[in-house]
């Protein structure tokens, strides 16, 4: 069989599957040759520059036209948990509907780490604490403050894959009572009064969904008024949940509070890297809000690199067995 050609796509995005390469070499780029070693060859570079023989991309911001030009592409594999919605509308632009398009969840155990570690600052209010003890104020432990204990109460955990799994089980680590909500059963989208029946009343939302056509907006605010005083967790996307009802939930007190990671602005430029607010809404005034800027995909952690390039030779050497 001959070696399947592979093209590792870096430009145009910012998140991109590993920082470039730099005085440390390209630690990702050879643990995937590594890992595909006697039955790929591998080329990295800018999109534009996929080779015309290349059979697969590895990357996410792959241009129509490059799709359209590119005849011997055969499949699209996403280096981390979702499909873009941006790729799927130049699959569709370029009319490729012979493309498979692929993903892995090398991180799934480190996005619910970051979930459960949300939960607990919103929980405990441990994000409004730090700020003033390093400012040497103690104020705050001799004072009534906003504070939840999670255990014996009921958490819905909306998604049932990698993540999500992971995450229940974190939860149960923690003394509480947990559901998990996948797809619906007649498939397609949730109806907005259906999802809020499964959520109702519970003390926790943790949301571990991608972005799709299906999911966009899904936890709205009627889902949210079913979690009055609750507190709503997201590491899936921040297009899953729709801005301004959360917003003003929180603001007005009717959600206790929220963890997020995913946000519904994204710097496209490394310039904007440093003055790109999260939203269009002012979540950061909101002091029952704890934000991190999508960390839950562990970049930088220690050989998740090597993780990464071995989940990608996985999946390719099972695709690979059933479409040729």
């Amino acid at each position: 069989m001959a070696d399947l050609r592979i093209h590792v796509a870096v430009d145009g995005d910012p998140s991109s599957i590993t920082p470039r390469p730099g005085a440390g070499g390209d630690p990702f780029l050879e643990a995937l040759r590594e890992a595909t070693t006697g039955w790929a060859s591998l080329t990295r570079g800018p999109s534009a520059e996929i080779p015309r023989d290349a059979e697969v991309v590895v990357g996410s911001r792959i241009p129509p036209e490059i799709l359209a030009d590119r005849p011997a592409l055969r499949a699209i594999l996403v280096p981390w948990a979702g499909i873009p919605g941006s790729l799927r509308a130049s699959v569709e632009r370029a009319k490729r509907t012979d493309l498979d398009v692929l993903n892995i969840h090398h991180n799934a155990a480190s996005a619910a780490e970051t979930a459960i570690g949300l939960l607990l600052s919103a929980a405990r209010g441990i994000h409004r604490l730090d700020p003033d003890l390093r400012r040497g104020d103690w104020s705050q432990r001799y004072l009534p403050r906003p504070s939840r204990r999670l255990e014996g109460s009921r958490a819905v955990v909306l998604g049932r894959g990698a993540i999500g799994s992971r995450i229940e089980r974190g939860l149960q680590g923690l003394g509480m009572e947990t559901t998990t909500v996948g797809r619906p059963a007649s498939g397609g989208r949730w109806r907005p009064g259906d999802l809020a029946e499964r959520v109702r009343n519970a003390a926790v939302l943790m949301i571990a969904i991608p972005s799709s056509p299906t999911t966009d907006r899904v936890v709205d605010a009627t889902v949210l008024d079913a979690l009055p005083d609750g507190i709503v967790v997201n590491v899936g996307r921040g297009a899953v949940v729709d801005e301004q009802a959360m917003f003003e939930r929180l603001r007005d007190g009717r959600l206790f509070a929220a963890g997020l990671d995913v946000w519904w602005r994204v710097p496209t430029e490394v310039a904007d890297r440093r003055d790109t607010p999260p939203s269009n809404l002012a979540f950061h005034e909101l002091d029952n809000v704890a934000m991190t800027p999508h960390v839950g995909g562990g970049l930088g952690e220690p050989g998740i690199e090597t993780a990464r390039a071995e989940a990608i030779a996985a999946v390719l050497q099972a695709w690979r067995s059933r479409v040729d």
